[in-house]
């Protein structure tokens, strides 16, 4: 009886036991939980009071206001258009971008006249005509190229007797003569903003001139070419037409010697000359663009 009483209270003992350890188990784990949501919003909080710079408590006598942090514009990229308040845009320009100019002028002119040319050696005129154009290298200075052509023309005639009332010629032969300058030429414009301009110009370079001779009663045809350096020089007075218009009047003056090889009857070679000074007058129109 003893020994199973002893039994009995055995198991009893260890039955409460055990239901002891339930219990503590059961008290751990819903104390678990609330401990590791407290440690992790502690950590959470520690984090941010490391981000937030400490303030300093407010005295006593003192009223407590919250700092307050300094406006800050956004950053200016380059070409954007930045306003402060009610002041004015400002504009940045690009980095690298060419400086905003005015308007600029013509810088380029066209000159083309016609006119009357005459040879001192010979008491006749020619018809002339031509053009220069030109690059403007400052206000008052251009600079560019010149051509022509000058037109020359001498009949040899004979009078027709048997015809009355007007006199008529019968041409036995005619020479025609081509004269093309081509050349460099500087000019100056002494005003370029009153109503008359005068102005005046040099120019260098070389000529041609062609012959061309028919023989009417031989039935024969001749060429010869004539070439050489020359040089020409004029001066006038234009009037404004227009801001980019305006008509010339011009003197000028040609100086030349043209010349070519001949070979002679006996097969010397020799050296013909023709002299192609000569003065004369045109007009013409001066374009500016």
């Amino acid at each position: 009886m003893v020994r199973a009483v002893r039994g009995l209270s055995t198991s009893m003992h260890r039955v409460g036991f055990l239901a002891m350890l339930v219990s503590w188990f059961s008290i751990g784990g819903g104390l678990l939980p609330p401990t590791c949501a407290k440690a992790a919003t502690s950590e959470w909080r520690a984090a941010a009071a490391d981000t937030v710079p400490p303030t300093t408590p407010p005295t006593s006598g003192s009223s407590t206001t919250s700092p307050t942090a300094p406006p800050t514009s956004p950053p200016t990229s380059p070409g954007s258009t930045t306003t402060f308040g009610g002041s004015p845009a400002i504009t940045v320009p690009h980095a690298g971008s060419p400086a905003i100019k005015g308007p600029k002028g013509p810088n380029y002119s066209l000159h083309l006249h016609g006119g009357l040319f005459a040879p001192i050696d010979v008491n006749a005129t020619s018809p002339t005509m031509g053009m220069r154009l030109a690059r403007n290298v400052t206000g008052h200075l251009q600079a560019g190229l010149m051509t022509g052509w000058t037109f020359r023309r001498k009949n040899l005639e004979q009078p027709v007797p048997s015809l009355p009332g007007i006199k008529p010629q019968l041409v036995l032969a005619r020479l025609d003569g081509h004269l093309v300058p081509l050349m460099g030429f500087l000019q100056v414009n002494l005003s370029d903003k009153r109503y008359l301009i005068p102005y005046g110009g040099i120019a260098l370079g070389y000529e041609w001139l062609s012959l061309v001779a028919n023989d009417y009663v031989n039935g024969g045809q001749a060429h010869s070419s004539y070439a050489n350096w020359a040089w020409e020089s004029w001066g006038g007075i234009g009037i404004r037409l227009d801001q980019k218009v305006r008509f010339d009047t011009e003197l000028f003056y040609n100086g030349g010697s043209l010349e070519r090889d001949v070979v002679d009857s006996n097969g010397l070679t020799l050296r013909e000359a023709i002299d192609a000074n000569g003065v004369g007058a045109r007009v013409g129109v001066g374009i500016q663009f």
